[in-house]
């Protein structure tokens, strides 16, 4: 079985089958500020008090690069040029969507596969121009403070997996 195989009970019969589990394409944007704050989103569809990393899903053929810069941009208002990429996590993260499946362009897909980016914000927030009708608010909270925000399961786990895979500074301020 590969790494895009799962094994899937059929509830009407008690025996397992083998299918292809199809994966939407996504980008996750990890932006830190000088006081070392991450930027969490919480959107619309959410709940108040649920927050999540910026980013969204690859457009076409588009390059995970590009795909998280367009989301930055579209969610936040936030340019290229406040932004100084700190590096790109070397394996994505699939998540399994628990019960609706995700349709675009007539495809359902099964989960999401999330390609995580690491930034360092070099800009001001008077540039941050929430999306109207997709973004109700921003946050920038400490890496401590993620467990009060991302609250959905294994979010705050994987989050704080990326965080530290990018984030040198915030790894070494954690053994001191």
């Amino acid at each position: 079985m590969n790494k895009n195989t799962s094994k899937i009970k059929n509830k009407s019969d008690v025996s397992s089958k083998e299918r292809k589990l199809l994966f939407r394409k996504g980008v996750s944007a990890l932006i830190m500020n000088n006081k070392n704050e991450f930027l969490l989103v919480n959107l619309e569809s959410f709940k108040n008090h649920f927050f999540a990393i910026p980013g969204g899903g690859l457009d076409g053929n588009e390059s995970t690069s590009d795909a998280v810069y367009r989301e930055i941009q579209e969610e936040l208002g936030i340019t290229r040029q406040s932004l100084e990429l700190v590096g790109a996590c070397e394996e994505s993260l699939k998540l399994i969507f628990k019960t609706k499946k995700l349709q675009r362009d007539g495809i359902e897909y099964d989960g999401s596969e999330r390609y995580f980016f690491g930034f360092k914000f070099i800009g001001n927030d008077g540039e941050i121009k929430l999306q109207e009708g997709e973004v109700r608010s921003y946050k920038w909270v400490s890496y401590g403070e993620l467990k009060n925000y991302l609250l959905f399961d294994d979010q705050l786990k994987n989050t704080q997996e990326k965080i530290l895979e990018l984030f040198s500074s915030v790894k070494r301020s954690l053994v001191l």
